[in-house]
């Protein structure tokens, strides 16, 4: 009669196959599972972050609209002010004056920039978002330097007692008129490209 194996350990103490089997399994198993639940875990981090990024891009995009609103609210008046000076037609009136728009916002793109949340927005837009708001500094900082130069007139006036002649001071400072106009105009038209821009990406990412 023939004997059954043993299932024990064999003579030199090392585990039979079959157990060797059953730990590579478990330890697949437990690798296997981590593994899944990284990728779970990376996966929603993934979708966290993007829809982090589709709200901080909606920013921008009011953003956008509310420096396009007051653009188109100011332009007007300071084209036509530049062009009354320019032609010698200037009534020195204080309210005909060029008025800059020094309340253009940037800080939901600032948001968007310091946060990483860019690496999840078209390389492209972020291009032409970076471009646009360098051009909004630009122009902030051209109005700044002319209402320094404003205050530090009237400053001057008022200590000698005189009045500031604002003919004169329109035409001394004509060429900041003429490059805050132009820069009016370019940023006019490129918020509405750039909001078209985040629109779509938007669009494609909802769909």
């Amino acid at each position: 009669m023939t004997e059954a194996p043993e299932t024990g350990p064999n003579p030199a103490g090392r585990p039979r196959s079959g157990t060797i089997a059953r730990i590579a399994l478990e330890v697949f198993s437990i690798v296997l599972g981590v593994l899944l639940a990284l990728a779970v875990s990376e996966w929603q981090e993934q979708r966290n972050n993007q829809a982090r990024a589709e709200l901080a891009l909606a920013n921008v995009r009011a953003e956008l609209q509310s420096n396009l609103d007051l653009l188109e609210f100011i332009y007007p008046n300071n084209s036509r002010v530049v062009e009354s000076i320019s032609s010698g037609e200037s009534s020195g009136s204080q309210d005909a004056t060029v008025v800059p728009g020094v309340q253009l916002r940037a800080s939901a793109w600032q948001t968007l920039a310091s946060t990483g949340l860019s690496n999840y927005i078209d390389y492209d837009l972020l291009v032409d978002l970076s471009q646009l708001y360098a051009m909004i500094d630009v122009y902030r900082q051209t109005a700044y330097a002319f209402i320094s130069a404003n205050m530090n007139m009237s400053a001057t006036a008022t200590a000698l007692g005189t009045s500031v002649d604002n003919d004169l001071f329109s035409q001394n400072f004509l060429s900041y008129f003429q490059m805050l106009v132009q820069i009016e105009a370019a940023l006019i038209d490129t918020h509405k490209k750039a909001i078209d821009m985040t629109r779509l990406q938007l669009s494609d990412v909802q769909q």
